[in-house]
């Protein structure tokens, strides 16, 4: 039986040969391909002001710390996403304040933000989960009125687009991760875009423990004891290594989504008349990436148990983070549209790693599982 993966890794001779170059180099720790790649990242989604880190929950994080964020503030933020986001919320010392989900969606609940305002709160994370837009526009709106930053988690949602531009542009920092399964495959790394050149080159010094390049060493290349540090920060660069892996990948990347869109156009056409089994519908003027297709199952469990049975790697993806203890946060209620959706969701493979044989099995072994639980 053949095994459907949920995730595809990308390799590609170019990434062998960038990162044979830049071994042979010994520049692996730092180098060009960081400017280069980060000046690549800034072309596809838009902005200029790109910052590369270790890993995406280093992004989040800077980007809270950006903004204030403390202990004892509050961020709003939703609980079904994954630990790399709201990891980084607990880390800056805030309590996170968990935010439902509109009805039958994986979309933030703008109106349930807004009540959960307080004056204890100082940002909001919004996730664009599985490369699905949010209402990113709506929560940027709220967010300024109440004098609040907003954060777009763009995790797995590199291509992604609302109203014609790429998802990012409505948050005071947006955050891209390029860990191995998503559209750009570094190894490890994630992106913090920033709206100005200032605050992005103070991001810059804080990811390298608040060095300011230019100045920390002297001409001799010893370290310059006038160089003043005036805000320590941490080591979360983004390694040349790693950028030559993901720079290798900027011209090929969205070939990749388009295929992931193509796949789900299939496969959503082959489910049109499979009974218990419901896709997710994007927002009004936007096209997602797609990192997974996401569905709403009756019988969730049992359409899961079947397709892994069937050699189809479908997943839940998330686990609410609000059943968590770390997060010292008050949890959500039973009957909330987050607990509907935790019973009910399920992501289906839908990447560039699949033919349209691997697509049209992903269909019929979903209407083999529908048509057991009808007859059961």
């Amino acid at each position: 039986m053949k095994q459907i993966p949920l995730f595809g890794v990308v390799h590609t001779p170019e990434m062998e040969a960038a990162a044979q170059e830049v071994l042979r180099s010994g520049r692996i720790a730092s180098g060009e391909y960081v400017g280069k790649f980060e000046n690549g990242i800034g072309d596809i989604v838009g902005q200029p002001h790109v910052v590369s880190t270790h890993d995406m929950t280093n992004a989040v994080f800077l980007a809270l710390h950006l903004a204030g964020v403390g202990p004892g503030d509050e961020v709003l933020t939703t609980a079904f996403a994954c630990m790399s986001t709201n990891a980084a919320i607990s880390h800056a010392g805030a309590t996170p304040v968990w935010v439902d989900v509109r009805p039958r969606s994986v979309e933030m609940d703008v109106e349930d933000a807004a009540r959960k305002i307080t004056p204890r709160t100082k940002a909001a994370i919004m996730y664009h989960v599985a490369g699905y837009p949010g209402p990113a526009r709506e929560m940027a709106e709220l967010c300024k009125a109440r004098g609040i930053a907003f954060l777009e988690d763009c995790d797995n949602a590199l291509f992604a687009t609302q109203d014609g531009a790429h998802v990012g542009g409505h948050g005071d920092f947006a955050i891209f991760s390029f860990y191995p399964n998503r559209q750009i495959n570094c190894t490890e790394g994630g992106a913090l875009i920033c709206k100005s050149a200032g605050m992005a080159e103070r991001a810059r010094q804080l990811r390298r423990f608040g060095i300011h390049a230019a100045n920390f060493r002297t001409a001799q290349g010893e370290i310059n004891p006038l160089a003043d540090i005036p805000e320590i920060g941490w080591a979360y660069t983004m390694n040349n290594l790693c950028a030559a892996l993901g720079h290798a990948q900027l011209e090929s990347a969205s070939q990749k989504v388009d295929r992931a869109r193509a796949n789900v156009q299939r496969l959503k056409a082959r489910l049109a008349g499979v009974a218990g089994i419901t896709p997710l519908e994007s927002r009004p003027g936007t096209d997602p990436a797609y990192w997974v297709m996401l569905c709403l199952a009756d019988n969730r469990d049992a359409l899961l148990q079947h397709l892994k049975d069937h050699g189809v790697s479908a997943s839940i993806l998330h686990h609410r983070n609000d059943t968590y203890s770390g997060f010292h946060a008050m949890k959500m209620g039973p009957n909330t549209h987050t607990a509907y959706l935790q019973q009910h969701i399920v992501g289906l493979p839908c990447g560039w790693w699949l033919d349209d044989t691997d697509v049209d099995t992903i269909g019929n072994v979903c209407a083999q599982a529908a048509a057991r639980t009808l007859t059961a």
